[in-house]
């Protein structure tokens, strides 16, 4: 369960399958406390982070 902000800089250090990997939980996290909760402003964060690193990834291309 997220309840800890998960930082873009921390995000930079995992290969783009643990990122993946790390993106699906969030969102399950998400998806399962929306029921309990309203707000999630730190889970919802995190997911952003990530969503917006496995972009910059997909836009920038493979490593060389």
């Amino acid at each position: 369960m997220t309840t800890t902000l998960i930082p873009a800089s921390d995000l930079k250090e995992l290969d783009t399958a643990e990122l993946q990997s790390k993106f699906f939980q969030v969102a399950a996290d998400v998806a399962r406390l929306r029921q309990e909760c309203q707000q999630l402003p730190l889970a919802e964060q995190s997911l952003h982070n990530i969503s917006n690193e496995l972009a910059v990834r997909k836009y920038r291309g493979p490593k060389l």
